[in-house]
């Protein structure tokens, strides 16, 4: 619906309909998308050092045992004595035996 008017001896025109952009959206921020439920943060539990060997080049290979047999094994320099893990329930021990002999055959 176009009307004109006349307003201080101009002439008056409204604005074009399919320019407003009142009400546009905007995205979510990450927060708000946390809150939602849009993304989902892993769990994390504290595991601490369980088992730790030594290879031929000096590196560490490190167990970690955490909430409900949740294990994770890292290769490091130094092994912390505990860290935050992604929590993965009953899962099964790695075979560190194997790691151990890839290392040393890679060394060689």
């Amino acid at each position: 619906m176009m009307s004109t008017a006349f307003a201080g001896g101009k002439m008056y025109q409204p604005p074009n309909e399919s320019k407003k952009i009142y009400g546009a959206k905007k995205g979510y921020t990450y927060q708000q998308k946390i809150q939602r439920g849009d993304i989902v943060l892993p769990k994390m539990v504290t595991c601490r050092l369980k088992k730790r060997v030594k290879t031929k080049s000096g590196e560490e290979v490190c167990i970690y045992l955490g909430l409900n047999k949740t294990f994770e094994m890292a290769i490091e320099n130094k092994c912390p004595r505990s860290y935050k893990c992604k929590y993965n329930p009953f899962g099964e021990e790695p075979n560190i035996g194997s790691v151990i002999e890839s290392l040393n055959e890679a060394v060689k």
